[in-house]
């Protein structure tokens, strides 16, 4: 496994507003001791902490914000799942880019904030909802944002074991619901994970048409 901190990166074009930078599949751009924060430009990333997969970020993310708290509380892992550009900040880079540039300081907290909306449905699912629903919820985030119909292929594929990692549960309740999910008609592996929009829609409606 490449690591930025090693060996990871392949290419690098430095400036004044950060560090394009390449690398391949299965790299760790981040851990505990990094020093970056990075704009996610091509590619797929998770995130991770203490083995529970935390989300995964598609281009226009960024992440490594933790690297702005001293060192004691920088908790995540950061995983290419594909081929990824980043652009990599240091903190004095950052800083800087954020006080010259409005738009881009928009860009940052406005995504930040997109991310921090969805920790808190996660949190709130953990609380609230059973572990079958809180893999349909999952499988809806991770559905294509544009209005489409019927048959859609997520954004992840995940397997079995990272949807457990994730949703907090077993790999063998994950094959129960992915199971019950087929069943009804609107989940499927082709091998990527497609979704009918409509039905998986329906199946979360349905909680909540039942609540008093």
């Amino acid at each position: 496994m490449a690591s930025f901190l090693t060996h990871g990166h392949r290419k690098a074009r430095r400036g004044t507003a950060g560090a394009i930078t390449y690398f391949p599949a299965k790299s760790k751009l981040l851990n505990g001791r990094s020093p970056r924060v990075y704009l996610l430009r091509r590619g797929r990333v998770r995130l991770s902490s203490d083995g529970a997969i935390l989300e995964h970020l598609s281009p226009g993310d960024f992440f490594g914000e933790a690297s702005l708290l001293p060192r004691r509380h920088r908790c995540e892992v950061a995983k290419s799942l594909s081929a990824v550009t980043v652009l990599a900040f240091r903190t004095a880079q950052l800083l800087e880019r954020v006080q010259n540039d409005r738009r881009f300081a928009r860009r940052l907290l406005r995504n930040l904030a997109v991310r921090l909306n969805r920790r808190s449905k996660v949190i709130h699912d953990f609380v609230a909802e059973p572990a079958e629903r809180r893999l349909a919820r999952l499988l809806f985030r991770l559905m294509p944002g544009r209005p489409d119909y019927g048959w859609v292929r997520l954004r992840f594929s995940l397997s079995n074991s990272e949807l457990a990692k994730t949703v907090g549960t077993t790999r063998a309740r994950i094959a129960h619901f992915m199971q019950h999910f087929r069943q009804m008609g609107w989940l499927e592996r082709r091998p990527e994970l497609w979704v009918q929009r409509e039905g998986l829609s329906e199946f979360l409606e349905q909680r909540v048409k039942e609540s008093p």
